[in-house]
């Protein structure tokens, strides 16, 4: 489900290919995002309101009953900021190193290099975690590396299987360090949404995170874009911060009133929910099973390209898609083969 929300991102997101727009517009949809999920926020004081007769609805609000309900209950407030900050580190780098790589290269070929953080998670895992990493795994993803590259070689090609440009762009590594970054956050989510009771903080955390680094963000595009070096001499700190606050808050409002419904959308279904739903489904499947599932992203962008935008595959393109979806079904055959020998072995029936 996440990843099928995930999927129709392609075909909403209307921020442009400049990276101040791709910024304004990542403000704004992470910052309508992170005030969907506000109430989740770690460490917000909840009250309740009890309904009484007697004292007219009296305003009671909740507290620890026990010193150690108390420390458990601080112990997970910060350890869900522990890991949505660090989360959020991972996917704000992934849409930024996305937006600067746009600028210097196609749309299709960075969709493509995106992609690699299915290979990319297993390899990291190993790597960087020393995880084992089971041969199936390896087998599913590679499968579906091969995939995404023939759906990348019929875009390119637009479905007709010709020739593609080969050669290699700026904007080509910054698509790829998204690809890592995205990789780590796959991988990370697994050790966060185990080690954080609530799912709902972790994501609200998250979101958070993003946002508050996407208004540094385009507040340095803003700073660049109203000061040259002459005015900033005649200007005082306070005037400078003041000009640079009121240019993103203008930006980020002409952005959501020029694509009122995209943001909606993206803010609401594929941000704060699919966010919230691959934080669960982590609790019980590995990053890199799960890596394989996300594959199908590209898959279910062509399925809502024919649909939306009237886009058709090629030969190429059918066989890629096709190559995707049988790495994430037999990936999920193995998984639940491997939960029925562990079932067995334990004298589960």
């Amino acid at each position: 489900m996440s990843t099928l929300q995930y999927s129709t991102t392609s075909t909403n997101d209307t921020g442009g290919n400049s990276a101040g727009a791709a910024a304004y517009f990542t403000l704004a949809r992470f910052s309508l995002a992170a005030l969907l999920a506000a109430r989740y926020t770690p460490g917000l004081k909840r009250q309740t309101i009890e309904d009484d007769e007697d004292d007219n609805n009296a305003l009671v609000q909740s507290q620890s009953t026990t010193l150690e309900e108390t420390a458990s209950q601080t112990k997970d407030i910060n350890l869900a900021w522990k890991y949505g900050a660090e989360l959020g580190i991972y996917m704000f780098l992934g849409y930024g190193f996305q937006a600067i790589g746009l600028q210097t290269t196609t749309a299709s070929r960075s969709g493509f290099l995106l992609y690699l953080n299915v290979k990319l998670v297993p390899f990291f895992a190993f790597l960087l975690f020393g995880k084992t990493i089971q041969r199936s795994t390896w087998i599913s993803a590679l499968v579906a590396f091969a995939g995404t590259a023939l759906l990348a070689f019929d875009n390119a090609s637009g479905g007709t299987g010709g020739l593609v440009d080969a050669s290699f762009a700026v904007g080509d590594l910054w698509s790829i360090a998204a690809a890592a970054a995205s990789a780590l956050f796959i991988l990370r989510m697994e050790a966060a949404s185990k080690a954080v009771p609530k799912s709902a903080e972790l994501n609200a955390a998250n979101l958070w995170t993003v946002a508050f680094l996407s208004l540094l963000w385009t507040a340095w595009i803003s700073f660049n874009n109203l000061h040259t070096d002459a005015t900033l001499v005649a200007q005082t700190l306070p005037e400078t911060l003041t000009q640079t606050l009121q240019q993103t808050f203008q930006q980020t409002v002409n952005m959501i009133t020029a694509n009122p419904f995209q943001l909606i959308y993206l803010s609401a279904v594929t941000t704060a929910l699919a966010n919230y739903l691959q934080s669960i489904a982590q609790k019980e499947v590995s990053a890199e099973r799960a890596s394989i599932f996300y594959a199908l992203d590209p898959v279910y962008g062509a399925a809502f390209a024919n649909l939306l935008l009237g886009e058709t595959l090629g030969l190429w393109g059918w066989v890629g898609a096709s190559l995707i979806a049988f790495a994430a079904a037999t990936n999920a055959v193995w998984d639940f083969s491997k939960s029925d020998e562990d079932a067995d072995s334990n004298g589960i029936k």
